[in-house]
């Protein structure tokens, strides 16, 4: 009896495989689950403004220059991501690897990189490009190629006014000033960051304007307007810190983007702390807001745009 159950069964499934019943049965169930997970979409990062009103995200479903491509919901290992680390061994090993894997220029006319101080600068500029993927950096280089602009690192010497400026007239040019005084010094991480984040704001503005980049990121800052030079003056870290990543943020709307990433780069456990406490939710949303223009209008969501972020976003 055993036997010929057995033999029964072999040759049902024997027929099945024959006449391809089998492989459609798979392709059935596979197309099923397949309908499952294209019907998720993409959360939608929603904040009320200090007026109540709703300010929401939209997915990229039908794509066009208001849409934001939202990956909050997405989950990413880092270990698959190469943190690139620049060649230090000599200030035009440093150079030339800065042109070869960045595709960024890099001017140090008056020798800071060969200098006593060298090995630090290099190691604060590595840092900072390090966060960032190769692909990112280029990225952002190749959308300025679109307007025939070129993109320049200039070390330059000790400011009064400035620890770096980023300006964008035929080239995007940012230029950092060195000064003995580590207090001056503008050839650093947290610098070359903020530096960094005008550069990619400027290309963004592109893509949605003036206006609507400044009245978008104001919604996150609740009852709170840019003062210009009064930030200083105005500044009540226990009153303005669960909005602006610091004083300088409440300069405009350019210095609150630059200074928020700058935080991110250069103090990101500070950063990270703060995101955990649930009195900065307005700046952990206003990082995520960030995070989601840079990935919808410079790179592409298959690879980070700097670690920290990720960090902030789990």
């Amino acid at each position: 009896m055993f036997k010929s159950t057995i033999f029964i069964l072999l040759c049902l499934f024997i027929t099945l495989l024959s006449f391809g019943c089998f492989g459609l049965l798979v392709d059935l169930l596979t197309d099923e689950v397949s309908e499952v997970v294209d019907e998720k979409k993409p959360a939608i990062l929603e904040i009320k403004d200090k007026n109540n009103q709703t300010f929401s995200f939209p997915d990229n479903e039908d794509v066009d220059e208001s849409s934001h491509t939202d990956h909050y919901n997405e989950t990413r290992d880092l270990d698959f991501f190469n943190l690139y680390s620049l060649d230090m061994s000599s200030a035009d090993a440093f150079i030339a690897d800065m042109q070869r894997a960045y595709d960024i220029e890099l001017s140090d006319e008056r020798g800071y990189l060969s200098g006593s101080d060298g090995a630090d600068l290099m190691r604060e500029l590595n840092k900072t490009l390090s966060l960032f993927t190769p692909e990112f950096i280029r990225a952002l280089v190749e959308e300025y190629k679109e307007y025939n602009s070129k993109f320049f690192i200039i070390l330059e010497g000790p400011s009064t006014a400035e620890f770096g400026v980023t300006e964008w007239d035929k080239h995007l040019t940012i230029t950092l000033h060195y000064d003995g005084d580590p207090e001056e010094n503008g050839i650093t991480a947290a610098v070359l960051a903020h530096e960094l984040a005008h550069a990619v704001h400027f290309i963004i503005e592109e893509s949605i304007g003036e206006t609507r980049s400044e009245s978008e990121l104001r919604v996150f800052n609740g009852p709170f307007d840019y003062v210009k030079d009064d930030y200083d003056s105005v500044w009540d870290h226990d009153l303005h810190s669960p909005f602006f990543a610091y004083d300088y943020g409440m300069y405009d709307y350019y210095e609150d983007f630059a200074t928020t990433l700058e935080m991110l780069v250069g103090f990101a456990d500070e950063m990270l702390e703060r995101f955990n406490d649930t009195q900065h939710e307005a700046l952990f949303n206003k990082t995520i807001y960030l995070r989601n223009l840079i990935y919808s209008y410079i790179s592409d969501a298959c690879f980070p745009v700097f670690t920290p972020l990720y960090e902030a976003e789990a």
